[in-house]
């Protein structure tokens, strides 16, 4: 009985010891970019919901949207952020929506598509600005060669793009950031079909 005993406690320890060992996950910064624009297109579609229509009809009770990708967010959250993209905050605080009127320095930039369908375009800031503003930029460029100017806010960015088209892809900037903070000129990003990088 006592050896019996003796085989369940040492049985229970090495289970216990070798649960302590695991690493916690972490994100590439593809990922973490990834969750960062989800978590941002899903701000500025319930965003959009939410504004009044037009139409004559007295409006009615709208039951609330339900995702079923919610219930992992809580999960991807508590997860810190990958040294190789920043080392400061987490990219939760930059998934903001930018300002209607910016306090920091603001730079000009030109889009270009030179996918062969239309760019839904997600342009995150790393890290916060001087004026503690953190924002990410959403911007759709028509198929054909499209170019938007924009203005955004001086400092580094990461991109994802989702490309509609004949052959629908995903364009990012990967494991580089954009850093615009000169504000003498006009910097020149291009979009093609894969990544998102500086003319």
């Amino acid at each position: 009985m006592k050896q019996k005993f003796l085989i369940t406690i040492s049985i229970l320890i090495t289970l216990l010891v070798s649960a302590c060992g695991s690493e916690e996950p972490t994100l590439s910064p593809q990922d973490q970019a990834a969750t960062a624009v989800a978590e941002a297109w899903l701000v500025i579609t319930q965003t959009h919901a939410a504004l009044p229509t037009s139409t004559p009809v007295p409006p009615t009770n709208t039951p609330e949207a339900t995702f079923t990708f919610l219930p992992t967010i809580p999960i991807l959250a508590t997860i810190p952020p990958a040294a190789t993209i920043a080392s400061g905050p987490t990219q939760d605080i930059c998934n903001q929506v930018p300002p209607i009127e910016p306090q920091g320095v603001q730079v000009d930039v030109d889009f270009t598509n030179t996918s062969d369908g239309q760019v839904n375009l997600s342009l995150g800031m790393n890290s916060p600005n001087d004026k503690k503003e953190c924002v990410t930029y959403s911007f759709s460029l028509g198929s054909g060669g499209g170019i938007l100017d924009a203005r955004v806010l001086a400092g580094c960015y990461w991109g994802y793009a989702w490309i509609t088209g004949s052959e629908p892809s995903v364009a990012k900037t990967g494991d580089i950031l954009l850093c615009m903070t000169d504000t003498s000129g006009t910097y020149h990003v291009l979009v093609t079909k894969e990544t998102i990088n500086f003319k």
